[in-house]
């Protein structure tokens, strides 16, 4: 996630994010306001469809529809938010320096890819612990004894790592690609009243991170397979890649009478899961940062 959702910004001394200062770019107060109060907000709003994706990554049977009401929800509603908590605080820090993370490492880094690299890393690092915990604790809320698991103390890395990481590259990349090619193209069919209200740039904002989903899925289910298995998380790091291979090969692919490998129900199922959840949180934040941009400017 990304304190600022919007696509790579062009490089004027006054930025979205705030002005340059030595060459880094300064969030304005509601970036601050809206990352440290907003981010929260919005990953402990959608908590139930990331707890969605994660007990997907152990179940190859049931629909999406099942995950959803009968696991995530099977045993009370309050279920849902199982291990909120700790990735909604971590939210805080998350949402009010990778925004401007970006804009500092695209300057001294000078590639916008290379940027993204390193504020996907840094990401990473900030949430390893709390994603892992909240994965643990509602995989070990419907898992049968011996499938339970070890909650891990909050370090910053461990196994999983890798994939997460390959994951907020591919989900970083992509909002700050794709967002503002795709709200162009919503403007250009849409109505002029629709035009005029911003909702071009939300729906830019929300297809643009559906997509992001889809691309990061693999990687995703992949982190949360290596911290919910105990056979992963028990396994030296040659084993474990060997097992998250395994895993993907598994869960996503099927092999037909003539002996070709091809996608399985499951594939669409998780990538309708994790692109769901990812355009919820991006789409929902960047109404709230927009909101509190909106506010300050009429004060």
């Amino acid at each position: 996630m990304q304190g600022t959702l919007v696509a790579p910004l062009p490089p004027p001394a006054m930025t979205a994010a705030g002005p340059l200062l030595a060459g880094a770019a300064l969030p304005e107060a509601p970036v601050l306001f809206a990352g440290a109060l907003g981010g929260p907000l919005v990953i402990g709003l959608w908590a139930p469809l990331r707890n969605a994706c994660t007990l997907a990554a152990q179940d190859s049977r049931s629909t999406a529809r099942q995950i959803i009401l009968q696991r995530v929800f099977g045993r009370g509603l309050l279920q849902g938010w199982t291990g909120a908590s700790a990735p909604a605080a971590a939210a805080a820090v998350q949402f009010t320096t990778l925004g401007p993370g970006y804009h500092f490492f695209r300057h001294h880094l000078g590639s916008s890819e290379a940027a993204v690299a390193a504020g996907a890393l840094a990401e990473s690092v900030i949430t390893y612990a709390p994603s892992t915990r909240n994965a643990q604790l509602m995989h070990n809320r419907v898992a049968d004894a011996p499938e339970r698991v070890t909650v891990r103390g909050f370090l910053p890395a461990g196994p999983g790592f890798g994939a997460l990481v390959a994951r907020n590259c591919l989900a970083n990349a992509g909002i700050r690609v794709l967002s503002q090619p795709v709200a162009e193209a919503i403007t250009r069919v849409a109505p002029p009243g629709v035009r005029e209200s911003g909702a071009c740039k939300v729906g830019g904002d929300f297809f643009a991170s559906v997509l992001c989903g889809v691309l990061s899925m693999p990687f995703n289910q992949l982190f949360n397979f290596q911290v919910t298995s105990r056979a992963s998380l028990e396994s030296t790091p040659a084993d474990r890649a060997r097992l998250g291979v395994e895993f993907l090969k598994r869960q996503y692919f099927v092999t037909s009478s003539s002996g070709a490998l091809r996608p399985s129900r499951i594939m669409l199922r998780d990538a309708s899961l994790r692109s769901m959840y990812i355009g919820c949180v991006f789409s929902t934040y960047a109404a709230v940062e927009r909101a509190a941009l909106s506010i300050a400017a009429r004060a």
